[in-house]
C-alpha cells in the first residue's frame, strides 16, 4: 500500500492560470516540493522579503525554509538559466538553497543547438507554433529520438560528453548548413567544454532522486508537484500541434516527477474567472483586441473587450512578456479537464478582476456550452481539426460586476454576483471551488474548509 501524500497542481487551460498561488500555500508545510515538465518556457514569480524573484526551472518552495525542492527527470534543463537562478536565490538571502536544490541526473540538458533549432522549425512551419524560443522542443525531440544529453552527461569524462554532442548533432549540422545557418553549427569540442565547466557547477545538486521519494511516501511526507503549463496545451491531450512538448496533466506530471499515481492525495485544478493564451491555436471564447498576427500590440482609440480585460488583468507573458490572448471563461474545457486530469477540487482565481471587467463593459459572460455541429455539447471536441469547425460559445450574461473589499475573506462575504458565477462554474464544471483568489498576493485567497 501507497501513503497517499502527494498534491498535484495543475492547470486547466493553456498555462498562466496562477498556479503560483496555490503552490505557496500548499509548499509552506511539504517536505518536498518537485517539477516534472517543462523547462524554461514556464515562469512563475514569487514574493520574498517583499522582493519579487522571477523562476523559471526552481519550484517556488525553495522561499520556505522547509521543503526539499526536486527538478525531476521529466524536465529539461538550460544549465545558465538554473544556475542564474541558483544565484539569484543566494543574493537575496533564501534559506539553504545548496542543501535543499536536487537535480534528478536523468533531466535532459536545453544546449545552444536547441535554441537554434527552435527558431529554425519555427520559421519553416506555414503555421508556427509561438513557442518562446528557449530550445524546449527540440531538446525533447532530441530525447524521443535517444540522442539526447543528460545532467548526468554533464559530469562524465569529457571525451564521453564530446561524443554524445558528436552523435547528436550529426544531422542538426546538416539542417544548420542547408538552411544558411553556417554559424549555427555546433563545434563539439568547445561545447563539450563549456558544458563540462557547467556541470562541475551543477554537480552539488545533482541526485539519483528515487530513494528520496520512496524515503518520502513510506514516511507518509507531504509531495507538492508544481505543474508547468496546463491540459489545453498538453502533447497528447491539448492541441496539437499549437501545444507544448510534455505531458503537464496530472498523470505526466507524476511520471515526470517520478512518482506512483497510488500515491496521490489529490490533484487541484487552476483556472482563472477570466481566460487567456499566448501563442498560436483554438481559443473559442477569445475576443477582439488590437493584437495583430504577431502576438504584438497594435495602437487602437476605443479599446476592445479583449483589450479591456488584458489590461485590467495584466495579462502579459512572465516569461516573454508578450501579450496574452484574452476571452471569457469557457467552462466546457473546464469540464473535460476535470476527467483527463483527474481534478478534484479548483482554485478561481482573478474573481475581483472579472468583477472590474463587469463594472467596466456593464456585463459578463460565461461560456456554459458549445454548439457543434449542429448540437449543444459540454465538451471540448477531439476531431476539430477533421471537422474544420470551431466550436462556438453558448453564453450566459451575468449583467453588471463587482468590486472585493480588501477585508473580504470568507465565500458568505462574497458580493451575491460573484457567487452566482461560482456557482455556475461548479454547476457546468461539476468541480467543486474551493480556493477563490481575489487579488495578485498569495495571501489574496478565500479557502472554504467545508469542500
Amino acid at each position: 500500500m501507497f501513503n497517499k501524500c502527494v498534491t498535484v497542481i495543475v492547470g486547466t487551460k493553456w498555462g498562466d492560470e496562477g498556479k503560483g498561488k496555490i503552490a505557496a500555500r500548499e509548499s509552506k508545510d511539504a517536505d518536498i516540493v518537485m517539477r516534472g515538465t517543462g523547462g524554461n518556457n514556464a515562469g512563475h514569480t514569487v514574493i520574498y522579503n517583499g522582493k519579487k524573484l522571477a523562476l523559471h526551472l526552481v519550484p517556488s518552495g525553495i522561499i520556505y525554509p522547509r521543503p526539499t525542492c526536486i527538478i525531476g527527470p521529466g524536465v529539461v534543463v538550460s544549465p545558465e538559466v538554473l544556475l542564474s537562478e541558483i544565484k539569484m536565490l543566494k543574493e537575496n538571502g533564501v534559506p539553504n538553497v545548496d542543501s535543499r536544490l536536487k537535480i534528478s541526473g536523468r533531466a535532459h540538458v536545453i544546449l545552444p543547438y536547441h535554441k537554434d533549432l527552435d527558431e529554425l522549425h519555427e520559421r519553416l512551419k506555414e503555421h508556427p507554433v509561438g513557442t518562446t524560443r528557449r530550445g524546449i522542443g527540440p531538446c525533447y525531440s532530441d530525447k524521443c529520438n535517444r540522442v539526447g544529453v543528460r545532467i548526468y552527461d554533464l559530469i562524465k569524462p569529457l571525451n564521453t560528453l564530446k561524443g554524445k554532442i558528436t552523435e547528436a548533432t550529426k544531422l542538426h549540422n546538416q539542417n544548420f548548413e542547408n538552411n544558411g545557418m553556417k554559424n549555427c553549427v555546433v563545434d563539439a569540442q568547445v561545447l563539450s567544454e563549456s558544458n563540462s565547466a557547467l556541470g562541475k557547477l551543477l554537480r552539488p545538486y545533482i541526485v539519483d532522486i528515487g530513494p528520496i521519494v520512496e524515503e518520502a511516501i513510506n514516511n507518509n511526507k507531504k509531495i507538492v508537484v508544481e505543474g508547468a503549463q496546463a491540459y489545453r496545451l498538453d502533447l497528447d491531450h491539448g492541441d496539437y500541434p499549437m501545444s507544448t512538448s510534455s505531458n503537464p496533466v496530472t498523470a505526466g506530471s507524476l511520471c515526470g516527477s517520478a512518482l506512483p499515481p497510488q500515491a496521490l492525495k489529490v490533484a487541484i485544478g487552476i483556472d482563472k474567472a477570466i481566460n487567456s493564451r499566448v501563442g498560436n491555436g483554438i481559443f473559442p471564447t477569445e475576443l477582439p483586441a488590437s493584437i495583430d498576427d504577431n502576438g504584438n500590440l497594435i495602437e487602437y482609440t476605443t479599446p476592445l473587450e479583449g483589450d479591456v480585460i488584458r489590461e485590467l488583468a495584466h495579462e502579459y507573458g512572465t516569461t516573454t512578456g508578450r501579450p496574452r490572448r484574452c476571452g471569457w471563461m469557457d467552462l466546457p474545457i473546464l469540464h473535460s479537464a476535470k476527467y483527463t486530469c483527474g481534478i478534484d477540487v479548483l482554485c478561481l482565481n482573478h474573481l475581483d478582476t472579472l468583477g472590474l471587467v463587469g463594472l467596466s463593459l456593464g456585463y459578463i459572460r460565461v461560456c456554459v456550452a458549445y454548439k457543434y455541429r449542429g448540437k449543444i455539447i459540454s465538451h471540448f471536441p477531439d476531431d476539430i481539426e477533421v471537422t474544420g469547425e470551431i466550436p462556438k460559445p453558448i453564453y450566459k450574461t451575468l449583467e453588471g460586476g463587482w468590486s472585493i473589499d480588501s477585508s473580504c475573506r470568507s465565500y458568505d462575504d462574497l458580493p451575491e454576483l460573484a457567487k452566482t458565477f461560482i456557482r455556475t462554474v461548479e454547476s457546468i464544471s461539476e468541480i467543486p471551488v474551493k480556493y477563490i483568489g481575489i487579488g495578485p498576493a498569495d495571501d489574496d485567497l478565500i479557502v472554504r474548509e467545508d469542500i
